[in-house]
């Protein structure tokens, strides 16, 4: 319904009746509100799929390949902002930003999206690396690598297509998220997201529709390049 009504001529969202028009898509891409914002959600998405990528992907070695005391307490405490609903996340996140004078924008926008994409690379790098055979391992070790040779020789390369898809993951859910960011952001770094809740309050729009169909479309992607690395 949203990528049909995107396509309608009139000048409120229906389903075309009379011919598709691409007129909203080009009043989209003229107006650099929406531009800025879709701009602001790739570099915030991107960097902090990146930094769950490498937090995550590190943590769960350390809990796959070291004995960790408490480790089962320590793997709920990393998928807690899973299971707390994300708008006390956002709320802890505004609170510790003005504890530390820290302006919204940028910084603290990577910093929530981070922490709420963490726990997706965690789990599924931690149920590769179980399911790992060691034997691996053991045999560069016999060959006289060492342990850090071992993980960038061996064991990265071939975790590393899992590690990719826990990323594309993390990259979607970021871009996706709504509810922790909208106490996240400035004027100058507004989100996908919040800007459709935003445009959406002043009355439907088939450009409404068109920005949405841009973010189906990056999450459709984004599925189907995970699925391509996970097989």
């Amino acid at each position: 319904m949203i990528v049909l009504t995107s396509l309608t001529p009139s000048s409120f969202p229906t389903i075309p009746s009379d011919g598709i028009s691409f007129q909203w898509y080009a009043e989209m891409l003229s107006n650099d509100e929406l531009m800025r914002t879709l701009t602001t959600s790739f570099i915030v998405a991107t960097v902090a799929a990146i930094l769950a990528g490498i937090i995550g992907t590190t943590t769960a070695f350390g809990f796959v390949r070291s004995d960790i005391p408490y480790q089962e307490e320590l793997a709920t405490f990393m998928l807690l902002p899973l299971m707390i609903s994300p708008v006390i996340t956002g709320l802890a996140l505004i609170q510790f930003a003005t504890r530390f004078e820290l302006s919204n924008g940028y910084l603290t926008l990577i910093l929530g999206h981070t922490i709420l994409t963490l726990p997706y690379v965690f789990l599924i790098v931690r149920s590769r690396l179980v399911t790992f055979d060691e034997d691996l391992e053991a045999a560069s070790r016999v060959l006289g690598a060492n342990g850090l040779e071992t993980v960038f020789n061996i064991t990265l390369p071939i975790i590393s297509p899992t590690v990719v898809s826990a990323m594309v993951i993390a990259f979607v859910v970021s871009f996706g998220e709504f509810t922790a960011t909208q106490f996240l952001i400035s004027p100058d770094t507004t989100t996908v997201p919040v800007i459709i809740y935003t445009m959406l309050r002043a009355g439907l729009s088939p450009e409404i529709s068109a920005l949405s169909t841009v973010l189906i479309t990056i999450m459709v992607i984004g599925a189907v390049v995970s699925g391509a690395f996970s097989r």
